[in-house]
């Protein structure tokens, strides 16, 4: 019948849709995205919910030096709809980062967010233990203090001048990162507010230049994408190698240097350069790979406007559970913390 072909070519869209948008996504964001789905949906097969085992809690680390946690705790998410936002806001600034950076060089700073992130977490735990709040024995999970270093990336490169809040309201880009972890607070009490500010300052501190240190050099990065061990990931089409360095400048990502377009040209996934449904606006365009750091690398010929990454559409990284204890029944908070 003619209800039954139309819901056939609707479902063969969805599907075609689906593979553009996964063969598209370069291989360190690829990696991150299917790792997340991959622990939710088995977790929900297996009836896993035992977060306490898994999640951030400041007072084992600590106590115990459960230092496990800083990794595996943003792995896991409470809900479909904890996952689906922060995948959401993850993947469209992730993907034009790595293909600025490369897979390696982005797969090695998103390692050091998750640290320096965890670090300030339960730093910060600690001083809000001092002064009689219950942040030390916070159980929380999920990928969105990570995206929230991101998200400050994103916006110190970004060319406009003011972003949406989810549509509510705007605010200047330098204070978006800070306003939308202060709004994600207020809308949803019950999320772990010092998780997502400990994204946030891991972010700073890269933009700041105070990682530079730690990051790889061109050298090493070339090394180990010339490695034995490597050479199953060099080959595969998603891989993006070399990249621009990695160096932030203080102060480089002011709103003239480097103009944001809609629909960059993709160096991953299927790299024929197609527009995609799903893209959103984010970095700019860029040329090919010169010397200096990602953040002063000049600006093409033609300028640009449109909103930068996941936040300048309003999707802003997806609520971080805070189950109140370890310990605690963990299931109960995550339906009213994991939006």
């Amino acid at each position: 019948s003619r209800g039954q072909k139309g819901f056939a070519m609707q479902e063969s869209s969805l599907q075609t849709r689906g593979r553009d948008f996964y063969g598209s996504l370069p291989l360190g964001t690829r990696g991150v995205f299917v790792t997340c789905v991959a622990l939710y949906v088995t977790g929900v097969l297996l009836g896993f919910d035992d977060f306490a085992q898994i999640c951030m809690a400041p007072s084992w680390v600590l106590r115990d030096g459960q230092v496990y946690r800083m990794f595996t705790s943003v792995l896991f998410h409470g809900s479909v709809l904890h996952l689906a936002f922060n995948m959401m806001a993850f993947v469209p600034m992730a993907s034009s980062l790595e293909r600025l950076l490369g897979t390696v060089q982005f797969t090695y700073i998103l390692v050091l967010f998750t640290l320096l992130a965890s670090i300030f977490h339960v730093g910060l735990a600690l001083i809000g233990g001092t002064l009689g709040y219950a942040s030390m024995h916070e159980c929380a999970i999920g990928f969105s203090g990570v995206i929230f270093g991101v998200i400050v990336v994103d916006t110190h490169l970004s060319s406009v001048a003011q972003r949406s809040i989810f549509g509510f309201f705007t605010v200047p880009s330098q204070w978006y990162p800070l306003s939308l972890l202060i709004f994600l607070q207020v809308l949803m009490p019950s999320v772990s507010f010092v998780g997502h500010l400990s994204g946030l300052l891991a972010g700073l501190t890269y933009v700041r230049g105070h990682l530079n240190p730690l990051l790889l050099r061109p050298s090493t990065t070339a090394w180990i994408e010339q490695h034995a061990w490597a050479a199953a990931a060099v080959r595969h089409g998603a891989f993006i190698a070399g990249g621009a360095a990695a160096d932030a400048v203080p102060g480089a990502g002011r709103p003239d240097s480097l103009p944001t377009h809609l629909f960059a040209p993709l160096r991953g996934g299927d790299g024929d350069g197609t527009r995609r449904w799903w893209q959103v606006p984010t970095f700019a365009r860029r040329p090919p790979p010169v010397e200096g750091t990602f953040a002063t690398m000049d600006a093409p010929p033609s300028g640009g406007g449109g909103g930068g990454g996941a936040g300048g559409t309003g999707a802003g990284a997806g609520p971080k559970p805070n189950y109140s204890r370890p310990g605690s029944t963990p299931a109960a908070s995550a339906a009213a913390g994991a939006g």
